[in-house]
């Protein structure tokens, strides 16, 4: 590994480790060039370390990003995305991540996502819908209860962010809203409170779909 890329990871390491969780995703998105393995690598080596000096919550972050970055990373490497040659498929997963963690620290705020959208509104396409229904499946499979009703619960607030971000293609915003809806809807329980919110919300996005048939 390079030194000067190792300094960058460590220091990349040290600015999340000591930034305002709403701060994370933009912090990301700064400097995906070093989001790779050896970045995964260097975080899996600094939370033991944190770990044997008590800093157990640092260690847990960390462990959980590497957990997250990998996934992407895997998925990207098996050729598991059908995206079409030339279109950078890591780009879409790190956009897509990078949303989520926004959604959560900032507990769902629009003046924090928006923005984001915004930034990279030609993102906002077909692709960023497959490869959102591809990743979450990944981010789903396997988890336990909590951590899927958790991670569904992004989803559907990421989704009704973009049905109402007013910049873009409102056609593509719209079929990602749907997309998300409904990966949120095959994970609620039928018959919940939260299942006819999805359910109600998924009708909406159908409703003002300008794509094919809102029936």
């Amino acid at each position: 590994m390079e030194k000067n890329r190792a300094q960058a990871y460590l220091q990349l390491i040290h600015s999340l480790l000591n930034c305002p969780k709403v701060e994370e995703p933009q912090i990301l998105q700064d400097n995906s060039e070093l989001l790779d393995r050896g970045f995964l690598e260097t975080c899996e080596l600094v939370a033991s370390t944190l770990a044997q000096q008590g800093g157990e919550n640092g260690a847990q972050f960390l462990r959980n990003l590497a957990r997250e970055l990998g996934q992407f990373m895997d998925m990207n490497d098996d050729g598991d995305s059908n995206i079409s040659e030339g279109e950078n498929f890591q780009e879409y997963a790190n956009f897509f991540l990078e949303l989520l963690q926004a959604e959560q620290a900032s507990n769902s705020d629009s003046a924090v996502i928006f923005p984001m959208l915004a930034q990279r509104q030609h993102l906002l396409n077909d692709s960023f819908a497959r490869t959102l229904e591809q990743v979450s499946f990944k981010l789903l499979d396997g988890e336990n209860s909590e951590t899927i009703s958790s991670i569904i619960g992004l989803i559907e607030s990421l989704s009704g962010h973009i049905s109402e971000f007013s910049s873009g293609n409102k056609e593509k915003n719209m079929e990602i809203a749907i997309t998300g809806y409904q990966i949120v809807l095959s994970n609620r329980e039928p018959g919940s409170e939260k299942f006819a919110q999805t359910q109600q919300n998924l009708a909406t996005a159908y409703s003002n779909r300008t794509n094919g048939s809102p029936a």
